[in-house]
């Protein structure tokens, strides 16, 4: 199985023809081929453990793959009708051959199967499941209604709520995988009587059946708006041969086979399938039964593993949630490390679990080896190694500035002007390369591959004209931002014994300037209060280690292995372990711990990876009672609008410019809950009155965003902006209840809010949700805006809707629950000092 990743892009003049929708669509990424992964990692292709895709490790029967080597006529087109192969088919499910259909997978009959239905039509999905579902429904421009599962472990469907999509939001097709992967869980007979009565058609997608044992194909006579789809992927072991088949009534079947592609069955394919059925009784006892039995061993010998909790599974998988200490981003990429491959869901309902495929019993000594080395050098040590710390060495951009709309755009602005397209992707795919610390260079670099020859001294001179700006241009510095907060880097501070520093390709005059802008000049310096910082020019460039050792000098730092370096490109990380210090890689924003930035920082070396915004270094540094003495910051080049009673004593002012927004935002954390909101969008606005007079946080949001486009970047920078407001008002987040808790009914909806003011981002938020929109924000935008505000507020957050008919009103008892918790989180209590047994919440 794959995962999505970004589109095409739109302004690309050689794209003026396609389909609009497809310029922005995500391509689904399948996994990686072996001897791709090998090389990657470094090893041979039989060291890999491949617990990733569901596969079946043990391989086609030795009688088909002597059936696919002799094989005959391959140079005649093979039968378009599947005369023998859907015969063989149809003894094996025990129907007739006019009741099935062969594929290209089972990929293909879903594909087919949704251009049955009228394009204006919906389809319905039930996740978290498989991807295909959906954007194989985009590319026929369905609309793709999502109706949630219940939450871990036993992610249910909401039948009421499938069959409401149908009656009431015009749905013609229901997709539903059975075992659902990845949770691993059934359709009962009674799910599927329930929903066959509906208008629609029912695809129950059965890929991993016979691990299951269990299958819905004896209801097909009842209902001919039924249709079930097999594959030959997993049971079978011929995930490469790409062979799946449809069960279903023959008038449907008769309309599939019109639309196939005459000759989409090849005959290799053909062969191996019908050799596969001839031994299907020796396939299910020599490998089907032993994968089964090896899933159940894996869960027995994993709970040696106390933060790893296996969901119900009756498939080839298990998918665990991973709890702390372990973070299921970084054991992903520790087991990678050590050739063991498994799925990883960086984001969304899953984010925080791991898929682990059954495979044979050395792959899982193999898991289980890897674990432990995990457990006993990652778990066991990395909290002790870093208890005598006493400097961090900070990169800037990427770790402390969001620089991807100033120092990138800079670059790509640089070379257009230069009648040359450089793409974010360019510029990532060079960084991770190595040697490119200094962005003037890089330019010049990237123009040159294009075959423009440009003096660095020209280059350099275009390029500040875009980032510093110019009498008539804003220039693009003023879009950067501070990753982590100030609060969290003042506590940093506290647990460094001498200090910290910044080693930069800025020049200094631009590395001062952001420093300023943030009022963080004060926590790098050393001990005279000079600053500890070392700029473009001042050494030669990273990777080498002489700019880590010169910052170390500057603080007074003799033992290199006594400080962390913390850097987003593999030349941070060559620099930082060249000097002798350890070496922390960070994700910039936007990234994932399974990204290519991820695995390329941690082949270079680091020694731990982090999300953006470190708060996950609370975790790995000893707290310290020691209070330092901040130095007084000049006075800022940066000025904010009077916006809101700025003397109140818990409140900000946060100002944020996007290509595609501009926001102004004050809170007021101590305020009788009087608000002006202004985002152009008015359900938004609602529910944001809601929040703060609910909250008696007194709000006033007014932006000006992309609209005419759609809704999302106005309503995601809106609760970014508000959340680094809170979070800004917030402060060292002391004498505080810290913990918040709020039921909320509104007429028949009745929702559930939990808040924790800790200083771990994390929003789980399930609203179930029906319709495309409430008003002119779209539902999918509803629970986003949660999720934003979270994590931009460094709250952990829980809102979910219990029920409700009315989307508007389980919305807004959402946010009315929300408001409630929060005013009961953030209320004052003297007693509580920092309500924390870390000693910080910031």
């Amino acid at each position: 199985m794959g995962s999505m990743k970004s589109g095409s892009n739109a302004n690309d003049p050689t794209l003026a023809f396609v389909r609009e929708d497809f310029l922005q669509l995500p391509q689904y990424s399948p996994v990686k081929p072996l001897d791709v992964l090998a090389a990657e990692i470094g090893v041979s292709i039989p060291e890999l453990v491949k617990l990733d895709a569901n596969e079946n490790l043990y391989g086609p029967m030795s009688e088909v793959l002597e059936a696919i080597a002799n094989l005959q006529h391959a140079h005649i087109y093979p039968d378009p009708a599947q005369t023998h192969l859907r015969a063989a088919l149809a003894n094996y499910v025990g129907c007739q051959p006019e009741n099935v259909v062969a594929g290209v997978g089972s990929d293909e009959l879903l594909d087919l199967v949704i251009r049955l239905v009228d394009p204006l039509s919906g389809i319905v999905t039930a996740p978290p499941t498989f991807g295909m579902y959906s954007f194989l429904g985009k590319l026929s421009k369905c609309k793709v209604i999502d109706v949630p599962r219940s939450s871990a472990p036993n992610f249910q469907l909401d039948i009421e709520g499938i069959v409401d999509a149908v009656e009431n939001q015009g749905a013609r097709l229901v997709f539903i995988a059975s075992p659902n992967n990845p949770t691993g869980g059934l359709i009962s007979d009674d799910e599927v009587r329930r929903i066959c009565a509906t208008n629609c058609i029912l695809v129950v997608d059965e890929a991993y059946a016979e691990f299951a044992g269990d299958s819905t194909v004896g209801l097909l006579s009842e209902f001919p708006n039924l249709i079930v789809l097999r594959t030959f992927s997993k049971w079978a072991g011929l995930a490469g041969m790409r062979v799946g088949f449809s069960i279903a009534h023959e008038k449907l079947t008769e309309k599939l086979m019109a639309i196939k592609q005459p000759y989409n069955i090849c005959l290799a394919a053909d062969v191996a399938a019908r050799a596969a059925l001839a031994v299907k009784d020796k396939i299910m006892k020599e490998h089907v039964e032993p994968i089964v039995a090896e899933r159940r061993r894996m869960q027995v010998l994993l709970h040696e593993f106390e933060w790893l909790e296996p969901m119900p599974s009756v498939s080839n998988f298990i998918l665990y949630k991973v709890h702390a200490p372990m973070d299921a981003g970084k054991l992903y990429m520790l087991l990678r490390q050590l050739a063991v491959l498994v799925r990883y869901y960086p984001n969304g309902s899953l984010a925080g679990f791991i898929r682990i495929s059954a495979g044979r019993p050395s792959d899982t000594d193999a898991l289980v080896k890897a674990l432990r080395k995990i457990e006993t050098e990652h778990l066991q040590q990395s909290n002790k190694k870093f208890k005598d710390l006493e400097a961090l060495i900070f990169d800037m951009d990427g770790v402390l500035a969001e620089v991807s709309q100033s120092y990138r755009k800079a670059i790509q602005f640089t070379a257009k002007s230069y009648g040359e397209e450089v793409t974010q992707e360019d510029i990532t795919a060079a960084k991770l390369k190595g040697n490119a610390n200094d962005d003037w260079k890089l330019t010049q670099r990237l123009l040159k591959e294009r075959g423009v020859n440009i003096p660095l001294e020209e280059v350099t001179e275009k390029f500040q004209e875009f980032y510093l700006g110019t009498d008539t241009q804003i220039g693009l510095r003023e879009l950067e931002s501070l990753i982590p907060s100030r609060g969290l880097l003042l506590e940093l501070r506290k647990r460094c014994k001498v200090g910290m520093a910044v080693v930069t390709g800025r020049p200094r005059d631009e590395c001062l300037f952001f420093l300023d802008q943030y009022k963080l000049r004060g926590l790098f310096v050393d001990k005279n209060g000079a600053p500890a910082l070392v700029c473009m020019n001042e050494t030669p460039s990273k990777p080498s280690p002489e700019p880590v050792l010169l910052a170390l000098k500057q603080l007074g730092v003799t033992d290199p292995s006594k400080t962390i370096m913390l850097g987003d490109t593999p030349d941070d990380i060559r620099a930082a372990k060249a000097a002798g210090a350890a070496a922390f890689g960070v994700v910039t924003p936007g990234n994932s711990l399974d990204s290519e930035l991820a695995l390329a920082l941690s082949e270079s070396g680091a020694d731990q990876l982090l999300r953006p915004g470190l708060f996950e270094l609370l975790d790995i540094l000893a707290e310290s009672s020691r209070d330092i003495v901040v130095a007084p910051e000049p006075a800022s080049s940066v000025r904010l609008p009077s916006f809101g009673n700025s003397s109140a004593v818990r409140s900000a002012t946060i100002e944020r410019k996007t290509k595609e927004t501009s926001i102004k935002c004050f809170v007021n954390l101590d305020g009788t809950g009087s608000h002006k909101i202004d985002t152009g969008i008015g359900f938004l606005d609602h529910m944001l009155s809601a929040l703060s007079k609910h909250s008696r946080v007194d709000i006033n949001v007014k932006c000006v965003g992309d609209l005419w486009i759609d809704d999302h970047h106005t309503a995601e920078d809106v609760a970014i902006t508000l959340g680094e407001a809170f979070d800004t008002a917030l402060g060292p987040r002391k004498g505080i209840a810290r913990w918040g808790y709020a039921l909320c009914p509104l007429d028949e909806a009745l929702s559930r809010a939990v808040v924790d003011i800790s200083s771990r981002p994390h929003a789980h938020v399930s609203l179930g949700l029906r319709r495309e929109s409430v008003g002119t924000l779209s539902t999918e935008m509803i629970a986003h805006v949660i999720e934003s505000f979270a994590t931009s507020a460094r709250l952990c957050v829980h809102v979910e809707c219990l029920q409700g008919e009315n989307d508007h009103h389980r919305s807004e008892s959402a946010f009315k629950a929300l408001a409630v918790a929060i005013r009961m989180s953030i209320s004052a209590d003297k007693s509580a000092g920092v309500p924390s047994t870390k000693g910080v919440l910031a």
